[in-house]
């Protein structure tokens, strides 16, 4: 994090300051890769470079083994940190429509998980942004394969502004990001028209049930592959595979080259070629290029005959079943490659030339339209981006925070004082089911219900205390400095036995209560009386069987369960 001032109310924070927990997950020894149902195991090849996720290839756990584990499951607004490998530091974030009930992260992801103070989406933007990417990197350890372990998280500064003020962040950067991710959205589904479109013309070329005649590719194509050496000090337009973007054919160059540069021999080529490229054919690396040069032999220039549209061609390489097919059929382990003998050998359906001209037209339009929608999507980027590097000096929110400095600092009071009206609704709910003014409830058992109320409502959003496994289940030491304070307000009595080794809790002002609850957002109010409903009329032992059920990882240091073991 840079050394500049940061505005009046932020303050830097290690980012295991504002952490509840830091923790990654696990697999059953001996792999889980025959398993096809269970509970979704995620790891760094599901975290994608937006801040989402790619859940088209799940692996997965067996639910037993899921419910002994004692870190690792996943929770709504959890931030997943790559924590080793290649792709060490990639963040994204479990919103709201994260779509399993049950998932855990395997052993390669973290499991951040910010505290009160931090706000998570906040928090996620910025792991996500350039400076926050910058200090995970720099906590990098071992060769190529290394990563980083917990204690990066004591290298990490964070720019912490009050609570208001990160939700106002939020909701700048929130919007920035969905223009972003809908434009992708929308590239993405133009993508997918181009097969379907061959499809509707054509048909799928493994069945051809439309009888398109067929021919080897090697009958319809010139495979010109007579190479050239360059020359020291001459200028070649030269084109290499690392030129050439995956899926697209698109293509920067041909560049002016030395030859002295180039120096083995190479492929000559025009703008009547289609260049395919051999090396790796999963990369999916076709080009038509849009004049003469010289090419990587890892490049086969195409020419095609009369019975083949150079277009049609082109499009015909890139379309998914073709990559499929020659993935399969390609030779090589580590530096597989599809060569021109292999593809010489390879059948394709060959239509009447007007149907190649129409479907090639109606491409081109499509490719109009991803084209544009690739600029959109180009300047959503850089509009998100410009916004992120703004978002953590200050700059983002400066005029917003001067002209609203005074509801800033009640909304600050408001969150300080949230989780003990979150015990107030608790308290004042159970009175209400007990059908009188007052009920006194065991701490046990109210620490039970602020854990259910965060744990399954929206007071998920944001962590109002730090639960660790303890002798009766979660316990959260802040909760009894919170009821302290309630006490001294007077609006609860707390009353402490030593030879029953019990605390009773009783709400003791039912009318100064209820005017403190009405500042209490409806949501979380329908949550508390949600949890009294569900749970409040258990004893002390069953509430504590269901929470060690429901929750297993804070009941590894019950007492209940070592006295019956």
């Amino acid at each position: 994090m840079s050394t500049q001032k940061l505005p009046m109310g932020w303050r830097k924070a290690k980012l295991r300051e504002i952490l509840a927990t830091i923790e990654s997950g696990l697999r059953p020894k001996g792999g889980v890769g025959g398993l096809q149902e269970g509970i979704p195991s995620i790891g760094a090849e599901h975290l994608d470079d937006k801040g989402g996720f790619d859940l088209t290839n799940l692996r997965y756990i067996p639910h037993e083994f899921y419910t002994k584990m004692q870190r690792g499951k996943i929770q709504i607004g959890d931030i997943l940190i790559v924590k080793d490998g290649a792709t060490t530091g990639k963040v994204s974030l479990t919103r709201s429509d994260w779509p399993f009930d049950e998932s855990a992260v395997n052993e390669h992801v973290f499991i951040l998980r910010p505290t009160k103070k931090a706000h998570p989406e906040y928090l996620f933007f910025y792991l996500y942004s350039t400076g926050g990417q910058e200090q995970i990197k720099r906590n990098f350890q071992g060769s190529a394969q290394g990563g980083i372990n917990q204690t990066f998280a004591e290298h990490v500064i964070v720019p912490l502004p009050p609570l208001p003020v990160q939700e106002r962040i939020v909701q700048i950067l929130q919007k920035a990001d969905e223009i972003r991710r809908k434009r992708k959205e929308a590239l993405e589904l133009a993508d997918k028209i181009l097969p379907a479109l061959f499809l509707e013309m054509f048909g799928d070329p493994a069945t051809n049930l439309k009888r398109w005649p067929t021919e080897p590719i090697g009958s319809l194509v010139h495979f010109d592959t007579a190479q050239i050496k360059p020359k020291p000090g001459e200028t070649y337009l030269y084109l290499a595979p690392e030129h050439i973007e995956s899926n697209t054919g698109n293509y920067t160059g041909p560049h002016p080259t030395d030859g002295r540069e180039i120096g083995s021999a190479k492929y000559p080529f025009t703008s009547e070629h289609v260049l395919y490229c051999k090396l790796r054919p999963y990369l999916n690396k076709v080009v038509l290029p849009h004049t003469s040069g010289i090419c990587s032999t890892e490049l086969v220039p195409l020419r095609p005959g009369p019975k083949l549209l150079r277009e049609f061609l082109g499009i015909y390489l890139r379309l998914p079943f073709f990559v499929a097919t020659v993935v399969q059929k390609s030779q090589g382990t580590k530096m597989p490659r599809f060569g021109p003998e292999l593809m010489k050998r390879e059948e394709m359906i060959v239509p009447p030339i007007p149907l190649q001209q129409s479907f090639c037209l109606q491409v081109s339009q499509l490719m109009e339209v991803s084209k544009r929608i690739n600029e959109g999507l180009s300047l959503s980027c850089s509009s998100f981006n410009g916004l992120l590097s703004r978002a953590f000096t200050g700059e983002l929110t400066a005029e917003w925070e001067a002209a609203n400095a005074e509801w800033i600092a009640e909304r600050q009071a408001f969150y300080e004082r949230l989780p003990r009206l979150v015990i107030l609704a608790l308290l004042a709910e159970k009175a209400k089911r007990a059908g009188r003014a007052a009920a006194t409830v065991l701490i046990t058992a109210l620490m039970k219900y602020v854990f259910l109320f965060q744990m399954e409502g929206n007071g998920g959003r944001r962590h109002l205390y730090h639960f660790v496994p303890y002798h009766y289940g979660p316990f959260a030491k802040e909760l009894y400095t919170d009821l302290g304070k309630l006490h001294e307000e007077g609006l609860v009595q707390v009353e402490s036995n030593p030879e029953e080794d019990k605390t009773k809790i009783t709400l003791t002002d039912q009318v100064r209560t209820e005017a403190l609850l009405a500042e209490l957002p409806e949501d979380l109010k329908e949550d508390a009386a949600a949890v009294i409903s569900t749970y409040g009329d258990l004893d002390h032992n069953s509430l504590l069987e269901v929470v060690y059920e429901k929750y297993p990882a804070y009941a590894k240091k019950s007492r209940l369960r070592q006295r019956r073991a």
